[in-house]
């Protein structure tokens, strides 16, 4: 038998231990449940008998802090390490008891309690430790099952593949000539934009409280679309990178970021937390990198390259890009590359940029990230 000075230096060795690449648990599914209460309740299926120690990995894209592990019962041990990284929060379980986990394979975990409601990863993985054989555990990565039942009401406007509908649907006995009008007729129609996007959190950024973009901060971090460096921080003028703002668009497409990955790009890893976003703008033609072989993604976006990724993402979603305003012809309209020549007046005359004063656009000055908010907010406005 292994005394109880031998589980208790286990059991603080789990909090520091490094994944192995081996996976021998490939029946372990994960299931979260979210509530109205920003609650996540979770269950873990398909271990063995014999194991003593589980560590949980899971990501909370919306940046919570502080957040509170309350386990499903008095384990032996149990602990939660949270680590931020950018706008991510790295959420790590660990749990270990006195006999086998569990004798059926289902384990209830506990519960996790946020201070907003978070945007959990499918992506998550699950160290198993069998302790009569070996301090270090087995990994197993998993896409957990994520369900928000907070949520479920307004799902009529999410379709299977997790993209926000934006049009009626044409009847399907429609030949494919009365189909293509009625999707040039959908284009037209209003779109519901606080349906398909809405509130999610409260948020009270200090430093935009008299900035110029103050309503579209506000209007995209509470709807979790955008986020801030805290919770009283934005940082409205801090240049925005390239895969920042390819991130803002995927969040509104709302994608399963577990369906994308390339290798596409050669600065782009798979390891990189934006690979599954610039995948999926590469596969739905919202960029094409910098060069055939890099996208850039540290790069701070120019004005130009923003209205490019604004254009074809409208395109995509099937938004209407409606001419609002009369077409300014830029003084510096030389300056502006013939690939987003355009784009630029197509989304000028749509309300959606302007220039910086005196008749110019500087195409190739940085853009901000209230800027990049402010665009995106007037994009959604102008299907209203």
């Amino acid at each position: 038998m292994i005394n109880k000075f031998l589980k208790k230096l286990i059991s603080i060795t789990l909090v520091t231990l490094m994944f192995v690449t081996n996976i021998f648990a490939n029946n372990v599914t994960v299931s979260i449940v979210v509530d109205e209460k920003n609650t996540a309740k979770i269950n873990i299926n398909g271990i063995p008998s014999n194991i003593h120690a589980i560590q949980l990995d899971i990501i909370d894209e919306s940046g919570n802090s502080n957040i509170k592990f309350k386990p499903s019962k008095n384990f032996f041990y149990s602990q939660i390490k949270e680590k931020k990284d950018g706008n991510k929060t790295y959420i790590s379980l660990l749990i270990d008891d006195n006999s086998s986990l569990t004798t059926n394979g289902s384990l209830e975990l506990g519960s996790l309690q946020f201070n907003n409601k978070p945007t959990l990863s499918k992506k998550s993985s699950v160290e198993l430790v069998n302790i009569n054989q070996s301090l270090t555990g087995t990994v197993a990565n998993v896409n957990a099952n994520i369900k928000d039942i907070s949520t479920d009401s307004n799902n009529d406007n999410v379709n299977s593949g997790g993209s926000a509908n934006i049009g009626n649907i044409s009847n399907n006995k429609s030949n494919d000539k009365d189909k293509n009008k009625n999707d040039e007729e959908n284009k037209s129609e209003n779109i519901n934009i606080d349906k398909m996007y809405p509130i999610i959190q409260t948020i009270e950024f200090k430093d935009i409280e008299n900035h110029w973009a103050n309503q579209a901060i506000n209007f995209l971090a509470e709807r979790g679309i955008i986020n801030g460096f805290s919770k009283s921080e934005f940082a409205p003028n801090l240049n925005i990178k390239r895969s920042e703002f390819i991130t803002l668009l995927a969040k509104m497409d709302n994608i399963e970021e577990n369906k994308f990955n390339t290798n596409i790009f050669d600065d782009v890893t798979l390891d990189d937390w934006f690979n599954p976003y610039v995948a999926w703008a590469f596969e739905n033609n919202i960029t094409s990198g910098t060069s055939e072989s890099s996208f850039s993604p540290n790069d701070n976006i120019s004005r130009e390259q923003m209205a490019v990724m604004i254009r074809r993402f409208a395109e995509y979603k099937n938004f209407s890009l409606k001419n609002t305003n009369k077409k300014i012809n830029f003084n510096d309209e030389k300056n502006i590359s013939s690939y987003a020549l355009d784009s630029v007046y197509i989304i000028q005359q749509a309300g959606i940029i302007n220039g910086r004063g005196n008749g110019d656009f500087y195409p190739k000055d940085k853009a901000t990230r209230a800027e990049a908010s402010q665009m995106i907010y007037s994009l959604l406005k102008n299907q209203s």
